[in-house]
């Protein structure tokens, strides 16, 4: 993998995306889901009294995807999250109404700054034409 890198990317084109709740089923993916954000959440310094199988559930999966490639696998890899500015398809939404969901999003958790956030992306994108 030498002089590689591996981006994953999310993509979100309204505030109400933010909010996600696990939706597994089995008890074994349960339990793996479970194993895999505690240790993530352990690592990263993120709030211990936190369910993060609930409320901003994608956010926390996707950096424990980040955490198992890049730390767990030494792998090389970046997450992008991109957020659509202005989408004309539902509720419009401002630069500063995302700016000010993802701060929510980053206090609730506990932790802005964590030990992967150099390698977390985020990247607007307007989708209105000029």
């Amino acid at each position: 993998i030498e002089n590689e890198a591996y981006f994953l990317v999310e993509a979100k084109a309204h505030i109400s995306e933010l909010i996600s709740s696990s939706q597994a089923k089995s008890p074994r993916s349960k339990s793996l889901i479970k194993k895999s954000l505690t240790n993530t959440q352990q690592y990263l310094g993120l709030n211990p009294q936190l369910d993060l199988k609930q409320g901003f559930y994608q956010y926390a999966n996707r950096l424990a995807h980040l955490y198992l490639l890049r730390i767990l696998n030494d792998i090389p890899a970046f997450m992008i999250f991109v957020y659509f500015i202005n989408d004309p398809t539902y509720i419009p939404t401002s630069k500063a109404e995302w700016t000010g969901a993802l701060q929510l999003m980053h206090s609730y958790l506990g932790n802005h700054n964590h030990k992967l956030s150099k390698y977390v992306i985020d990247v607007f994108i307007d989708l209105k034409r000029k």
